[in-house]
């Protein structure tokens, strides 16, 4: 078994505001069949980041010289009335999807391009991140708390309606302010986290998102299918891919260990040695590697914190049946078996 730590990605989703895009322009279409209205219902009711997505997409769109009737027209799920200005708005503006996709597209192809968030008003956006082996206490505009481990990067932006969390790379930990009508949503890859007040950590490990509580409860909602969601509770996990997919079954968080990392240790229990580099990976400046047949059998009892780290790399061979090399910026394990 040939195995490196880092994996390429599949094809990627389109983003929540690319499906809000595409949403407002099919909805905007004067021909909608009862399958496109029964999908952007499933669509728009499957979280408040779609919600919001389409209504700043809407916002900006009302601009150009739309009125909210238009919009009313079809997120309510009622068909326009049969007046004389509802026959006019029918006329000229559901005038074909063509037209009104290509404006569409060229009105936000820019910020497409330009962000991954779902929150497309003009809110003061806060960016954080971390390096090798930082860990980093934050206090969130919103009064939450954050905990950022090493080599991580998050953004965060609020407005009336949401807060807005998107995971770029590496672990958080929330402690969620509760705020009434104002959920916390976080975003990794293409999967949500909706919260309104708890204590829950998100990752992402091996091309997935890793949610796990620790006070309160969460709903995860991956891609695809509305059904495609969890709720979990104190003590549960679940796990998500990061480019879409089913959900993982819940699983039971078997001790506190989960957590030390906040407290710049962590700690491994007959833990796979590819696991083991994936999760001290974060500490480390070289890539780590593992080559060879049958890894699964070599795991790993130990507590690794940041001063520690590199020496325990460096006694691996001496402890089990591995050839280490320093090539430029990696360190490559190779097992054989005895």
């Amino acid at each position: 078994m040939n195995e490196h730590l880092n994996h390429q990605r599949t094809q990627r989703e389109p983003s929540i505001n690319e499906q809000a895009v595409r949403w407002f322009t099919v909805m905007n279409n004067s021909t909608v069949s009862q399958e496109d209205q029964e999908n952007f219902n499933q669509w728009h009711t499957q979280s408040p980041l779609h919600r919001s997505a389409f209504n700043n997409i809407a916002k900006v769109w009302d601009k150009t010289g739309f009125c909210d009737e238009v919009i009313a027209y079809r997120t309510d799920g009622e068909f326009a009335k049969n007046t004389a200005s509802h026959r006019q708005v029918r006329k000229g503006i559901f005038a074909g999807v063509t037209a009104i996709a290509a404006t569409a597209l060229i009105a936000f192809v820019s910020i497409l391009h330009t962000s991954d968030h779902t929150y497309l008003e003009e809110n003061e956006n806060y960016v954080y991140s971390t390096s090798i082996a930082e860990l980093k206490d934050i206090d969130l505009p919103d009064g939450s708390e954050l905990t950022l481990g090493p080599k991580s990067s998050l953004s965060f932006t609020q407005s009336n309606e949401l807060r807005a969390v998107t995971l770029h790379h590496g672990r958080a930990f929330f402690d969620v302010r509760t705020m009434q009508n104002k959920p916390f949503i976080v975003s990794s890859g293409v999967n949500t986290v909706e919260v309104t007040g708890t204590e829950f950590e998100v990752s992402t490990y091996r091309e997935v998102t890793q949610v796990s509580v620790v006070e309160g409860s969460v709903k995860v909602t991956g891609s695809g299918s509305h059904l495609n969601t969890a709720a979990l509770t104190r003590g549960e996990r679940v796990t998500a891919p990061l480019t879409g997919g089913k959900l993982s079954a819940v699983s039971t968080i078997e001790d506190d260990s989960a957590f030390s990392w906040m407290n710049n240790k962590l700690v491994f229990n007959d833990t796979p040695i590819d696991e083991f580099l994936l999760a001290i990976q974060p500490y480390v400046e070289n890539t780590l590697i593992l080559n060879g047949d049958n890894t699964e059998t070599v795991t790993i009892n130990t507590i690794v914190t940041p001063s520690n780290v590199h020496t325990l790399l460096d006694s691996l061979p001496a402890a089990y049946s591995l050839k280490m090399e320093k090539k430029h910026n990696e360190i490559i394990y190779t097992y054989k078996e005895k």
